[in-house]
């Protein structure tokens, strides 16, 4: 067994809880000494043991422990003061103990089996972040701030938590702000909060170890977007998000295609009267996944309510102005959605110049796609003041995506930069007009946490989950 900085706060823990129970203050004594006895059992396992000595680093993080350990009590049913190893104890009554532990720990589970219970949560946990080459550090304050968060009655469902490792190590990885939205406003999200909850932490955990390749930062701008105080950033993300766990999880468990990138940059020249733009158009796409013969399948996410409006469609390939306070900050979705698909279509292989491809694309980070999809976000909340996209909404889209540009000289456009005319290459757009469709996420719960549960080793997630937001 290793030792342990630690351990030197449990001497202060002892004379903090002293003092309180001194001046009439039990809380902490009472919580105390079930941590003393379950802490016997769970030295008995060194993996256990040796990853809560090094989660702690203060007499702060000490007491996270003493309370989660008595919170872990509770929940499992009791602990029994006096019996060890579930024997029937000798001494029927202890005055000294009486005022110190309340009858729910009387005559309920030995420390033993307690521990055993412990062990079993915990051990899953210690296994994971080591394997993820995690901080036992991170863990405690996760779970200081989940402790805190079912204090509140209208948490006190969430205990349940307590009794699974997978769902507590999901939960506690968000720690902060984050662990706060997905317990308390998570219910107008317009995606299943577990589904959001699987897509940050395993996903995370799949780049760390090397199982998903795309570049950190852009991973960090989409989890921080994802928990913005704007609602359209917010909304977007999440979608995003759902998409890339789905892509991912086809490709780790169901031979689907890789994903290749997130926001992957892809820039392109326009060709005007046979000259090139002066800049390339830096298009960002929102998932980038291989489409198995060494081509590109570019995929654009859009979370909006409808209905939707044919201004947002307008036939422009001018950059729009953000729509803003005029503080700086942009308070809404810039809705550059012709721009945007208008570039997807034209470096499809099927559309772009083959004579004057080499000239669009750029020396560097220059790619065509062999299929390019837009969806858009199928969703169901409760807010009455949000309307779901319909078939109409999309129909709508298809038809003001396929027309020609306004305010530019096709025939010459068409000719520089399309493998057709501009009639031939919107009838082509027209034959691709399911490539623009409606993406429904509300049985993603289903179709992928609890059919790759087995696989994720998150089965007890499921049924934590259900047990929690009832009806799913």
């Amino acid at each position: 067994m290793k030792r342990f900085p630690g351990a030197k706060h449990f001497a202060g823990a002892v004379g903090t809880a002293t003092k309180a129970g001194l001046s009439g203050k039990t809380e902490k004594l009472t919580n105390l000494l079930p941590f003393i006895l379950i802490a016997i059992e769970l030295y008995k396992d060194p993996e256990v043991f040796e990853f809560m000595m090094s989660a702690v680093e203060s007499e702060d993080d000490l007491w996270t422990w003493i309370d989660f350990i008595a919170q872990s009590v509770a929940v499992q049913g009791g602990l029994s003061i006096l019996a060890s190893n579930g024997a029937e104890p000798q001494i029927k009554s202890n005055r000294v103990l009486d005022w110190l532990i309340p009858k729910a720990y009387a005559e309920k589970k030995s420390r033993a089996q307690v521990g055993q219970d412990v062990i079993k949560v915990m051990k899953p946990i210690a296994k994971s972040v080591a394997k993820n080459g995690g901080d036992p550090k991170h863990f405690t304050k996760g779970l200081k701030n989940f402790l805190k968060e079912i204090v509140d009655p209208d948490n006190a469902n969430w205990a349940k938590a307590l009794t699974s490792g997978a769902t507590l190590r999901y939960i506690t990885a968000l720690a902060g702000t984050k662990l706060r939205a997905f317990m308390r406003s998570s219910k107008n999200w317009r995606v299943n909060r577990w589904v959001v909850l699987m897509a940050l932490v395993f996903l995370n955990e799949e780049q760390k170890n090397g199982k998903l390749n795309i570049p950190q930062n852009r991973w960090n701008n989409l989890v921080a977007d994802a928990f913005s105080g704007f609602a359209w950033k917010q909304h977007g993300a999440m979608f995003q998000l759902t998409q890339v766990l789905y892509y991912h999880l086809q490709h780790r468990f169901a031979e689907g295609p890789a994903i290749i990138t997130i926001e992957g940059f892809r820039p392109a020249y326009m060709l005007i009267n046979g000259q090139r733009s002066k800049k390339p158009y830096g298009r960002l796409i929102d998932v980038v996944v291989s489409d198995g013969d060494g081509g590109e399948v570019w995929v654009e996410t859009k979370s909006v309510a409808g209905k939707f409006k044919k201004a947002w469609f307008t036939q422009s390939l001018k950059a729009k102005k953000s729509d803003s306070s005029g503080s700086g900050v942009q308070l809404t979705e810039p809705r550059d959605y012709y721009r945007q698909f208008f570039h997807d279509m034209r470096m499809n292989d099927e559309f772009i110049s083959q004579v004057n491809e080499l000239r669009v694309l750029p020396e560097e980070g220059g790619e065509t796609n062999s299929e390019y999809l837009w969806y858009f976000h199928d969703f169901n909340i409760s807010a009455e003041t949000t309307n779901r996209p319909t078939g109409d909404d999309i129909t709508l889209a298809q038809h003001q995506f396929c027309k020609l540009p306004k305010k530019e000289n096709n025939s010459q456009l068409y000719k520089d930069n399309f493998a057709g005319t501009p009639n031939v290459m919107k009838a082509q757009c027209i034959a691709k007009k399911n490539n623009i469709q409606l993406r429904n996420t509300s049985s993603y719960f289903k179709d992928l946490l609890e059919v790759f549960a087995g696989d994720l080793g998150i089965s007890d997630i499921v049924d934590i989950a259900k047990q929690i937001d009832s009806g799913i």
